[in-house]
């Protein structure tokens, strides 16, 4: 199924940079809901209160719009179903693992999807892949390292669970693949079809289990209704990405979303009462700099390119 021109928009960095943040800022509480949660309601059951939230914005909001979600089955409902699979195991291991790491460990942990994305770029969607990119990604990883190490402590004071670490790199592992998959269906689909199906398809895929665990745990319905507000703000989220991914390819993006880390420090601060170090803006500022080096021009090359002329 080749691009349709109406989902297709002109290349433009800056605004996908701008699209990429204010999705991570709706998505930062998102993942760490487990950790708001408290021990509360299990992972698969937060997992599962996002997504049907998720399906019923969407879904509400298409009919007010008068969207045809389900007039005819989507040519690409395999890729809809895959990314909804890599949706709820990204989700379930963020969640996992902020529930066990500090939150800014366990983001930046997770941030190896940029690398990971980069490289699936090239070798499936056969993106080109420049010096550029690959500069980037190192100074937003050293940036995200150091303002990992600063919340944290430094000098190895916090012990990260191993289930944690793994619970985070495997959330890397979907996040990637969900990001590829998001690039080829933006490109095709408007944004009401891609929602309804992946929130949809994730949420009738854990409501049996689901509530198989409501009923042997007893969950009173008032602790569901607590954590209501996860699929709203998921879905703005999961919108703003969309228009990022339709303005700027999955290599071009990955490295900006590096900056989650300090969204994540930010909201430790605000919540839990974490003080970054004056180490941590050294890395907030690599992070800045390495979204700049593919956002910003090279006039070097412009000149040479007028002399030639």
């Amino acid at each position: 199924m080749p691009p349709h021109s109406d989902y297709i928009r002109r290349e433009n960095t800056a605004l996908a940079y701008g699209l990429a943040i204010a999705g991570m800022v709706a998505f930062t509480p998102v993942f760490a809901a487990g950790k708001i949660a408290d021990g509360l309601l299990p992972v698969v059951v937060l997992v599962w209160l996002r997504f049907l939230g998720g399906a019923v914005t969407i879904v509400g909001f298409g009919a007010i719009r008068r969207v045809p979600i389900v007039s005819q089955l989507s040519p690409l409902w395999k890729l809809h179903l895959m990314r909804a699979f890599c949706g709820i195991g990204g989700l379930a291991c963020s969640i996992h693992a902020a529930s066990i790491l500090p939150l800014a460990d366990a983001t930046a942990i997770g941030l190896t999807k940029g690398i990971i994305a980069i490289a699936l770029a090239g070798l499936i969607l056969k993106e080109l892949i420049t010096g550029r990119h690959w500069l980037s990604g190192a100074l937003c990883a050293i940036g995200a390292y150091l303002v990992v190490r600063s919340v944290s402590g430094g000098g190895g004071q916090t012990t990260l669970a191993l289930d944690g670490v793994v619970a985070a790199l495997m959330a890397a592992v979907f996040m990637a693949c969900e990001a590829l998959i998001m690039r080829y269906i933006a490109q095709r689909e408007n944004t009401v079809t891609i929602l309804a199906y992946v929130n949809v398809f994730a949420s009738v895929l854990l409501t049996l289990p689901v509530l198989w665990i409501i009923r042997e745990q007893q969950i009173p319905l008032s602790s569901l209704w607590a954590f209501a507000w996860l699929g709203p703000v998921a879905i703005i989220g999961q919108s703003l990405n969309i228009s990022a991914y339709r303005r700027a390819g999955a290599a071009t993006l990955a490295p900006i979303y590096y900056s989650s880390v300090v969204l994540a420090a930010v909201f430790a601060y605000v919540v839990w009462g974490e003080v970054p170090s004056p180490i941590a803006a050294v890395g907030a500022g690599l992070i800045i700099l390495g979204g700049l080096v593919l956002s910003c021009p090279l006039p070097f090359r412009k000149v040479q390119g007028s002399r030639r002329g």
